[in-house]
């Protein structure tokens, strides 16, 4: 049996319309529109990147505090006195890089570790220097562990946990941990800047 054009499509609203769905065939009639808010794919920022979708930036009055360039991390403000910010935990990785690689002892304790580990230090009878002396011994393994880990929270298939207050833990799990003395750290955010709570295995 043949249909002349259109016939088909009589014969299908004829059917729904016995089945009691008359919307489906407005809604099969009609338009969509679809617009697209905010698209900004992962590697999107990348020079020569490309999409099909055109990609949009338009975060509205959004400001991502970690959005700050490396050398505004470190700042002087007197001569032999520096403030060190850490938005993030990429930023404090950084500052606990830089304070074991220059010797900087006093700016560790002060402003890279955190309040919490300097009181349980000061409960144990420890010199809170005595943390910065021990992780020189472990340079190495941090700097596996960072290695695997090179845009802090940033970095694909991590995120910040939280584990109560105000800490979170950043941490490597799997296969990728096997070989590490520590697979992450905790940090807490104090008085604006997150600071190192310490190393977990």
């Amino acid at each position: 049996m043949t249909f002349a054009p259109g016939q088909h499509r009589t014969r299908r609203r004829a059917l729904l319309a016995r089945l009691g769905l008359p919307g489906l065939v407005l809604l099969a009639g009609g338009c969509v529109e679809t617009r697209v808010i905010r698209y900004e794919p992962f590697l999107g920022g990348l020079p020569g990147a490309q999409s099909n979708t055109p990609v949009r930036r338009d975060f509205g009055d959004y400001v991502d505090p970690a959005a700050i360039p490396v050398e505004q991390l470190e700042r002087e403000v007197e001569p032999g006195k520096k403030v060190l910010v850490a938005r993030s935990a990429r930023h404090l990785m950084i500052h606990i890089h830089n304070t074991l690689d220059r010797g900087e002892k006093e700016l560790f304790v002060e402003q890279v570790l955190s309040g919490a580990t300097r009181a349980e230090c000061a409960e144990r009878g420890v010199d809170p220097g005595d943390a910065f002396d021990y992780l020189l011994t472990r340079r190495d393994d941090i700097a596996s562990l960072f290695n695997l880990m090179p845009d802090g929270e940033r970095t694909p298939g991590l995120y910040l946990r939280p584990i109560g207050g105000s800490a979170y833990r950043l941490q490597i799990k799997g296969v990728g941990a096997t070989d590490l003395y520590w697979t992450g750290f905790d940090m807490v955010m104090e008085k604006g800047n997150y600071r190192l709570r310490w190393f977990v295995r």
